[in-house]
């Protein structure tokens, strides 16, 4: 018997199955708000009558009567409509794209709004006006073709010249300029706000891991942002030498002549692959700085795939991108857009993500916020570590000293130390 016994269990056990719960969510139904209409307390008690129930409860969502909240609340369990339901009302935006401007942030920036549009769940709708440059007569068309509708927002990735433009005009719909940052353009325009990341606020926190008497060195390229960058920077510090790379990629002569590279301060001030080649070519010389500092124009993945770990093992980063819900960035990778380390794109989806929560009262799924006109970011440090960016911590800033003096006036405007930025979006 025990035997038996015995042999039902072993093969229970091996035929047992393990159960367990399926992780794809239950469907669940959505109404969605057609009728303009409004309804008053009787109107909806008649509705309730007549069997009218999915008009009940699209027109009850905001009822004030006891009895009618609890039958709506028994009708959304009874149908599983666990979604909010939602207006006709729609969210609607407009991009200005100067494709040849631009190049490939002209469907980055827009799809990467698309996909935030689509994983809101809300009525929307997004058309685009794709423009070849930003002469005035280009932008005045765009801008006329926009007149004859309501939108909520226009997007206009543009570049200096471009945005210049739209302020200076009278408009009747608020533009969205991701690309800048208020304080590089001289605009009064109550109608337009920027979404650009400071480039001076981060290389003021870069700054104050300049140790006193460093020789500091900035490296920059031919490039108009690589200029303006190493122009901040010499603003700021003081600057022993300053280097500028070529287009042959081959950089090894010119750091053998410059042997005060070796335990210095570089302010790198190039796009990625050429910081990674002149990074890589420093180590070939034997040569170790003491550190290395650059802006949001390194923090991409791609200096960890082209650099070892000891070419940038002292280096450290500055950015501007914050962190966003982790399920709508990982929408936005599905369609092959980046937000976690593409400033652009990630500027453009927070700006219009504080459009649309004003819009529709949805809760916004950014935490930045517009200020004078302008997003503003927090700012990070991050070490270039053995596989990730590694968060450094901030350096206090002394109590005597405002970083804000360096760049503005008493009336808040930008001194000629601050060169006039046009993003080279080639690079």
């Amino acid at each position: 018997m025990r035997k038996l016994i015995g042999l039902i269990l072993l093969y229970t056990l091996v035929n047992a199955q393990i159960q367990l719960l399926s992780p794809i969510p239950l469907p669940s139904n959505v109404i969605v708000d057609l009728d303009v209409e409004e309804y008053s307390q009787e109107e909806l008690e008649k509705l309730l009558q007549e069997g009218q129930i999915f008009t009940f409860l699209a027109k009850s969502k905001d009822i004030n009567d006891t009895e009618l909240a609890s039958i709506r609340q028994s009708y959304m369990t009874l149908f599983n409509i666990t979604q909010k339901i939602y207006s006709s009302e729609t969210f609607k935006v407009a991009f200005i794209v100067p494709y040849k401007i631009i190049g490939k942030y002209s469907y980055t920036t827009s799809n990467s709004v698309l996909a935030y549009l689509l994983n809101r769940k809300v009525p929307f709708k997004m058309e685009l006006f794709p423009v070849e440059d930003e002469s005035n007569s280009t932008m005045q068309t765009a801008l006329e073709s926009l007149s004859g509708s309501t939108y909520d927002l226009v997007v206009a990735p543009v570049t200096l010249k471009g945005a210049e433009y739209i302020c200076n005009q009278n408009l009747n719909t608020e533009i969205y300029i991701p690309t800048l940052h208020r304080n590089r353009v001289d605009c009064t325009n109550d109608m337009v706000s920027f979404g650009g990341i400071d480039y001076g606020a981060q290389i003021d926190l870069l700054s104050r891991l300049v140790e006193y008497n460093a020789t500091t060195i900035t490296v920059s390229d031919a490039s108009s942002i690589s200029k303006m960058l190493s122009t901040l920077v010499e603003a700021r510090v003081d600057v022993n030498e300053s280097l500028v790379l070529n287009r042959s990629g081959y950089y090894k002569d010119l750091i053998e002549r410059h042997e005060d590279l070796n335990q210095s301060t570089i302010f790198l001030n190039t796009p990625v692959v050429k910081s990674s080649l002149f990074l890589s070519q420093l180590t070939l010389a034997d040569f170790k700085p003491m550190q290395v500092l650059s802006t949001q124009i390194n923090y991409s993945p791609l200096l960890l795939t082209l650099t070892q770990y000891h070419d940038r093992e002292n280096m450290v980063l500055a950015s501007s991108i914050g962190s966003l819900d982790p399920i709508l960035s990982e929408n936005i990778s599905l369609i092959n857009q980046d937000i976690r380390f593409n400033w652009l794109n990630y500027a453009t989806v927070v700006g219009v993500d504080s459009y649309f929560s004003a819009k529709t009262a949805e809760p916004r799924v950014a935490k930045e916020e517009f200020v004078n006109g302008s997003l503003e970011y927090d700012i990070k440090l991050y070490e270039a570590g053995l596989y990730r960016f590694i968060p450094k911590e901030l350096p206090t800033l002394p109590e005597d000293e405002n970083i804000t003096d360096i760049y503005y006036d008493d009336e808040g405007v930008l001194n000629e130390s601050y060169d006039t930025f046009h993003s080279d979006m080639s690079e």
